[in-house]
């Protein structure tokens, strides 16, 4: 068709083009896109580090050998407002990834423009002759599925939603007491009494690496810990998803969101976390701890510790991530429930 058309399809770039109703819809290579990706999430309040170009680029370089990666920009007056990364199969398109790694997903979108991307996307597919899309990862009752629900009754596509998990979240407040005082009479004792006891049994430390050499320096611990704390996370800790979890930190590490945190006991590390943040959140993504010093509840101490450094440092709200796990409730998690959203052209 002729590019002029507005509602035709171009070729550039060796990407395929599709003109929607406003937002221009590019299929585009990933290095062609990255750096402009990258600085769209950087712009975007409460950006996740799962729809960062480099978790894409990480999870495909280790899993990727299976998928279809298509990775369309979604364009307004040439400006970059979205991108979507998804697995294009014969009959139907899904979200890139896998959620047994990756806490939240869906398309990439600045606020305000949710609705122009949801008609956009859909579009392309169509145009694409692709009936079907999945997404699984979004918070319910967002923008992102708000306008996919809308832009699906304007468009001939049927939507449903389905609940997949919770995302507890606690927003953390000043200082440290405020935190520890807004938790149940119970928990709150329980915490201070533990803490206490942890303080009784040695010298107590709690730091971070952040830069890339520290974070590849404290790993094999962090792994072994994670290994001998539960036999599901030895079970889970292949030998592939082993090198994924060493190339993720090293790749976020450089970005500057992530930190590798140590729980120590006279000089020993007794539990480590690994975290990423962006734009003020911290994202709890895996732990472990040495079953050794269970009496000293040193595995969930150091999530208590976790939330301190983030309140010491200013951050705005502490995410636990996936999971229905009862420390989370107890160190007052919110659930944010997710949802899959199946949209099917009628």
């Amino acid at each position: 068709m002729d590019d002029d058309d507005p509602n035709g399809a171009a070729e550039e770039g060796g990407g395929r083009r599709r003109r929607a109703r406003g937002p221009m819809v590019t299929s585009e290579a990933f290095e062609q896109l990255a750096t402009e990706w990258a600085a769209l999430h950087a712009s975007i309040p409460g950006a996740t580090p799962f729809t960062h170009p480099a978790w894409h680029a990480t999870w495909l370089r280790h899993f990727g050998s299976a998928s279809l990666p298509v990775f369309l920009s979604i364009r307004l007056d040439d400006e970059l407002v979205g991108v979507a990364a998804l697995d294009m199969g014969r009959d139907e398109a899904t979200t890139l990834g896998d959620h047994h790694v990756q806490d939240y997903a869906g398309p990439l979108v600045k606020p305000d423009a949710e609705a122009a991307a949801a008609v956009g996307l859909l579009e392309w597919l169509a145009e694409d002759l692709t009936p079907a899309l999945d997404l699984w990862g979004l918070p319910a009752g967002s923008p992102i599925v708000e306008a996919f629900a809308g832009a699906a009754a304007g468009m001939g596509w049927s939507f449903s939603s389905e609940a997949e998990a919770n995302c507890p979240r606690l927003a953390l407040p000043g200082d440290f007491e405020t935190y520890i005082a807004s938790l149940t009479k119970h928990d709150r004792h329980e915490v201070r009494r533990k803490l206490r006891n942890l303080a009784a049994a040695g010298a107590v430390s709690f730091e971070s690496a952040t830069s890339p050499e520290d974070v590849d320096a404290a790993m094999d611990r962090f792994l072994e810990l994670m290994r001998i704390s539960r036999g599901d996370k030895d079970a889970f800790l292949t030998p592939v998803m082993e090198a994924f979890f060493r190339d993720l930190a090293a790749t976020f590490a450089r970005l500057g969101m992530l930190r590798l945190s140590t729980l120590a006991l006279d000089g020993v590390a007794v539990a480590m976390l690994l975290v990423f943040e962006n734009s003020g959140a911290t994202f709890l993504y895996n732990s472990g701890f040495d079953p050794a010093f269970s009496h000293l509840a040193v595995g969930l101490l150091s999530k208590v510790l976790a939330i301190r450094d983030a309140i010491e440092r200013g951050q705005a709200e502490f995410d636990f991530l996936r999971g229905d796990e009862a420390y989370k409730r107890d160190l007052g998690g919110l659930p944010l429930p997710l949802v899959t959203v199946h949209l099917r052209q009628v």
